[in-house]
């Protein structure tokens, strides 16, 4: 028995449900415009690099300012 990645198990799951060979694109594309969000699995369903979202890069100062205010929330 072949072992699976945990992605790779999610990318045939997310293929399994939603693909449809006589549909336009390809398993990835139709699985990327997937919008039931209500799936346990629609978070980590496989995205494209282009269509992944890009996380805002965050300054160390950036980050301490943050902090700064968290506490300073705690004690006021």
């Amino acid at each position: 028995m072949n072992k699976l990645t945990r992605q790779q198990a999610i990318n045939a799951k997310c293929k399994d449900c939603i693909y449809d060979p006589l549909d336009k694109g390809t398993w990835l594309k139709q699985v990327e415009s997937c919008t039931f969000s209500g799936c346990p699995l629609y978070p980590y369903r496989p995205l494209t690099k282009k269509s992944k979202p890009k996380r805002a890069c965050i300054s160390k100062a950036k980050l301490a300012h943050m902090a700064k205010m968290r506490e300073a929330k705690k004690d006021g």
